[in-house]
């Protein structure tokens, strides 16, 4: 399905450029990775939640693995339109090749040096400083943080978005501002995998279209909770109901950079189409970025907000944020992050308590051989406390840790 998915988008943007243009560039942009790591402990309730476990840190059952590998195409023009496609392949939520971002972008001449940008397909909001690599991967770890791990999991939008920037250069100040504007479909099950399952730590992007498990918790099985499936697929429209975004990135000089962000997905948590449920999902997000020297930076986001299932079945708030300091110099660099993050159950369904809090702290060090490779080791510990592995009798805090050793490749 995703191949003939990317001949349609390639085949459709083709002619749409080929209409507005006379001159049409197609360029590649391709990385990935391969790893070597060690997980404890492997019982079953450490388990990540993609193998019937509850937890919340993702591993590769394979000692000796390949991790995500991505390709972006981008087709670049000498009028206004553009378009990109990024695409991956990875093991799982899912094996195989899938489309994470698809999108034709409008780019007009500069109106008395006010821009104004578009974008009409699937993408991400810009809401993240932390994953800013190519395919929204992460330039300073593998494994990204709690806040976009759940983003790369269920918040992808179908629609389109409006920047209107103020770029201090032209009005010689070294403050710049945008604003940002998205409405969209296609996002209604957001929600879900915080309410059961809660954050966790991974660089799993979902695909258009992809399912994600989680666990078979027994609070699924009868009840108000007994249509629910236990897994979702996050890019589902099920309401017909427009969802909407509102940004404001600030940035000084070449230095700081602000992003402020408001999501509701407007979803009909009484709704229950294609074996699930709609969810009503709402957060506020801020992120951060400091570049204190030609060596070092900070990055920091927090983000907190609410969703609700049915007639007030799963009604949970939720929060998290986390810290990150980047070093490099030449060819070597290290990143510390630490995550916080918590999810508040509401409601009063029996038997389906899904408080839970956690903390991780990363360590990755790197070394860059050349543009195309790259070797680094990375350690990650996790603790957790989820009060729905008690449906098991299952110990409801658990210690996990995950070290890799990664060889990175990139081609552009």
């Amino acid at each position: 399905m995703t191949a003939q998915l990317i001949r349609q988008i390639v085949a459709v943007t083709g002619a749409f450029l080929a209409f507005s243009s006379s001159a049409v560039e197609l360029s590649y942009k391709a990385k990935g990775e391969f790893f070597l790591s060690q997980t404890e402990p492997a019982d079953r309730v450490s388990k990540n939640w993609l193998n019937g476990g509850t937890g919340q840190l993702h591993y590769s059952v394979q000692p000796l693995s390949a991790g995500p590998q991505y390709l972006t195409i981008d087709l670049l023009t000498d009028s206004a339109f553009s378009a990109r496609l990024n695409s991956q392949w990875h093991a799982s939520p899912e094996a195989g090749f899938s489309v994470t971002e698809a999108w034709l972008g409008w780019s007009p001449l500069p109106v008395n040096g006010y821009r104004i940008r578009g974008r009409l397909g699937y993408f991400y909001p810009q809401l993240s400083l932390e994953n800013t690599d190519m395919a929204w991967t992460s330039p300073y770890s593998s494994t990204f943080s709690a806040i976009n791990s759940w983003v790369a999991e269920e918040v992808r939008t179908r629609g389109g978005e409006l920047v209107i920037s103020r770029p201090g250069r032209f009005f010689q100040t070294n403050h710049s501002w945008s604003g940002v504007i998205g409405a969209f479909q296609g996002n209604d099950p957001a929600g879900t995998l915080l309410a059961w399952r809660g954050f966790a730590l991974h660089n799993l992007q979902t695909g258009i279209g992809e399912r994600v498990n989680f666990a078979d918790y027994p609070s699924l099985q009868t009840g108000d909770l007994s249509l629910q499936n236990s897994w979702v697929e996050p890019t589902r429209e099920l309401d017909h109901r427009s969802g909407y975004y509102l940004g404001l990135h600030w940035e000084y000089g070449q230095k700081t950079r602000l992003r402020a962000y408001y999501y509701d997905n407007n979803g009909d948590p009484l709704l229950f189409s294609h074996q699930q449920y709609a969810w009503r999902t709402r957060f506020s997000s801020l992120a951060a970025q400091h570049r204190i020297n030609d060596n070092w930076q900070l990055v920091a986001q927090w983000l907190t907000g609410n969703t609700l299932m049915g007639p007030a079945a799963v009604d949970a708030d939720y929060s998290a944020w986390f810290l990150l300091a980047h070093w490099q110099q030449g060819k070597l660099s290290a990143t510390l992050r630490y995550d916080d993050f918590k999810v508040d159950d509401k409601d009063l369904t029996e038997g389906d308590d899904n408080n839970g809090n956690g903390e991780a702290i990363l360590l990755a060090l790197g070394y860059q051989f050349n543009n195309r490779l790259r070797l680094s080791a990375e350690h990650v510990r996790l603790n957790s406390t989820q009060l729905n592995r008690q449906q098991w009798d299952w110990q409801i805090k658990q210690q996990q840790s995950l070290s890799k050793l990664i060889l990175s490749w990139r081609w552009q």
